[in-house]
């Protein structure tokens, strides 16, 4: 069936998707009836129109909502200047910027419901609360938005599949947080789908053609023969997500290889430009110009107008420098702080003068910091490197030769230089495509993913699963410091037993069992570790890497004590949570668990910012 003619699986009028971005947030929605029409809000900020809001959350000092976006912007600033209406300062909100990386793991940290999120003026709220607020706020703008169109009110949010859309290298802990975020944001858990970005993003470029805005020669640069594949490079504001898809003759996408990044998104050049500032200003400096209420609006005018400098065209320039605007609270900061005496620009001259780029080619005029295109770069340049490398290493272990083109969306992919840098890297040997408007790639994408969740065919395990099991001691396969005696016979303690090992295939709904019995007579209880490792082939369940999600307990009759009781242990593949059951061959009965991954007591190991295998009631 073409894709054309293919007809949306939702049950629900319309399919609406969430992107949560690290620096910009929005939806966008169709109906059932004409799926392939996507609608997008238009937001607006002073003289700025995008599809998209600033991920920025004002609260209440009580902690209860009080804006999102451009809004929120506004609102704080205006509290700045004037103060608000009871005569509170702007220090007594809570004020939320960029807040999506805290979700952001480590071996040491990981995401649970007491978590808690920082805000600009240094003080905390529990993260939950912050994210289900901007999220209900997203879906509330949405149901206004349709209230106020031709369907008058007979839309309501029975009426909506939702889509969330987060990075696929985020680990288990953080993708349920988003989900429990947007159930308590109001959103049915039943009407609520999770798309990792780059998935979405590989559905759009598979269906761009369907895109009204999409020029032919884009479209035409995308081969959708079947068998044809493609990496998708999602370069997003936090982060990097790369996965590589094979299309089928049945028109569905089958992963390859498990997706995989890193921090390599465009906040990591508005740190190196940060950090640049701070050698010229110091960081008292900056730090006071972004905490001080005075200076809020000159602030966010300042960074919004280093993004559009970041996605400016080198090549049209007709000079070979890159000017800079440095906004006049910043010297005026430094002039009070370092006790100086002059003009604004004399002090400019006079910080460049003290710093280590004085000799550089850098100068400052008229307010601005003039340099070369090769430093403006070099702002660049580790972010790139480390993309760059990481592609590189994927083509080189872990990719075939007919691999052939790159398809880079996310907004961070707009930036000429970091197009112009992955041309001249990758450009030789492979195509390159850019769709137009890449940085909606991912909510366009994700929009048809729900209404055909069926186009994602198969993907790849990131993790070996298995259970806990006691099997008879063979001194051929096991050590003899395992050996115990269990009713006269000799056993081995702790194995792990796999059912799924990392890199094979899974489709969704895939089921994976074991039979398992009592190990002997008498036990009220059929207890069964499920395990999860990051090693292809873990011998014991107390090896590195390995970690115990849970364990499944069965309570036997009188008369399965006494006899050999039969236990089914199932663990099923779904998309974004862990569910294991335990069915009684004799009773019928069924036992289901789904394990917390957000419980404080599960330490998931190492690498499992990778997982994406997961078990969905």
């Amino acid at each position: 069936m073409s894709t054309e003619k293919r007809k949306s699986t939702s049950s629900r009028l319309i399919v609406a998707a969430i992107d949560f971005g690290t620096t910009y947030s929005g939806y966008a929605y169709s109906f059932k009836s004409d799926w392939t029409k996507v609608f997008m809000n238009k937001w607006e900020g002073g003289q700025l129109t995008s599809h998209k809001a600033p991920t920025t959350l004002l609260l209440n000092p009580d902690t209860t909502f009080n804006s999102f976006g451009y809004e929120a912007e506004k609102t704080y600033a205006d509290i700045a200047t004037d103060g608000d209406d009871d005569g509170r300062s702007c220090t007594e909100y809570y004020f939320f910027h960029r807040f999506k990386m805290m979700l952001k793991t480590t071996l040491t940290k990981r995401v649970h419901r007491e978590t808690n999120c920082t805000d600009e003026n240094g003080r905390e709220v529990r993260a939950i609360i912050v994210f289900s607020y901007s999220i209900r706020y997203l879906k509330d703008h949405l149901l206004d938005k349709l209230l106020t169109s031709n369907l008058g009110d007979k839309v309501t949010v029975d009426d909506i599949d939702f889509v969330l859309t987060v990075p696929a290298i985020w680990d288990d802990t953080a993708k349920m947080f988003m989900r429990e975020a947007a159930i308590q944001a109001g959103i049915p858990d039943d009407q609520l789908e999770i798309a990792l970005e780059p998935e979405a993003a590989s559905i759009y470029c598979h269906l761009m053609h369907l895109d009204d805005i999409q020029s032919d020669n884009t479209t035409d640069s995308f081969t959708r023969g079947s068998g044809v594949k493609y990496m998708v490079v999602d370069l997003g504001g936090g982060t990097a997500d790369i996965t590589v898809h094979q299309l089928q003759e049945n028109k569905t996408l089958a992963e390859l290889v498990p997706a995989s990044g890193g921090e390599w998104g465009g906040t990591n050049v508005d740190k190196a430009y940060r950090q640049f500032l701070e050698d010229i200003f110091g960081s008292s400096v900056l730090k006071k110009f972004k905490s001080d209420p005075d200076n809020i609006i000159d602030f966010f005018e300042f960074w919004q107008n280093f993004e559009v400098k970041k996605r400016e065209p080198l090549s049209s320039k007709s000079s070979s420098k890159m000017n800079l605007v440095i906004p006049v609270a910043l010297t005026e900061i430094a002039k009070e702080q370092k006790k100086l005496k002059g003009t604004s620009q004399g002090i400019l001259k006079e910080l460049l003068k003290n710093s280590k780029y004085w000799d550089k080619d850098i100068s400052c005029e008229a307010g601005k910091l003039s340099m070369s295109i090769e430093i403006f770069e070099n702002l660049f340049n580790p972010t790139v490197q480390e993309l760059i490398a990481h592609v590189s290493k994927m083509f080189k272990d872990e990719l075939d030769a007919d691999v052939k083109t790159i398809l880079l969306v996310g907004g961070f992919s707009e930036c000429e230089l970091v197009r112009d840098r992955l041309r001249g890297h990758f450009g030789k040997t492979k195509r390159l495509v850019f769709p137009c408007e890449a940085s909606l790639a991912i909510l366009k994408g994700a929009v048809y993913f729900g209404h055909c969740k069926d186009l994602i065919s198969r993907r790849v395990a990131r993790f070996t699963y298995g259970f806990q099991i006691w099997p008879k001691f063979d001194k051929s396969k096991y050590s003899s410091d395992r050996k115990k005696m269990v009713n006269g016979e000799e056993r081995c303690r702790d194995v792990f037993l796999k059912i799924v090992t990392k890199g094979d295939p899974i489709t969704p709904g895939l089921k994976k069992s074991q039979i398992f019995k009592p190990l002997q007579q008498g036990e009220n209880v059929l207890e069964c570790g499920v395990f999860v490792s990051n090693q292809k082939d873990p011998k014991y369940v107390d090896d590195p890497g390995c970690v115990k999600l849970g364990i499944l307990e069965v309570k036997l009759t009188n008369y399965e004590r006494q006899t050999n009781a039969e236990i089914e242990e199932s663990i099923i593949f779904g998309e974004t949570y862990i569910k294991a059951t335990a069915y009684n061959c004799r009773t019928n009965e069924e036992h289901e668990r789904t394990f917390d991954l957000l419980s404080p007591n599960i330490n998931l190991p190492g690498n499992l910012v990778e997982v994406r295998q997961y078990v969905r009631s």
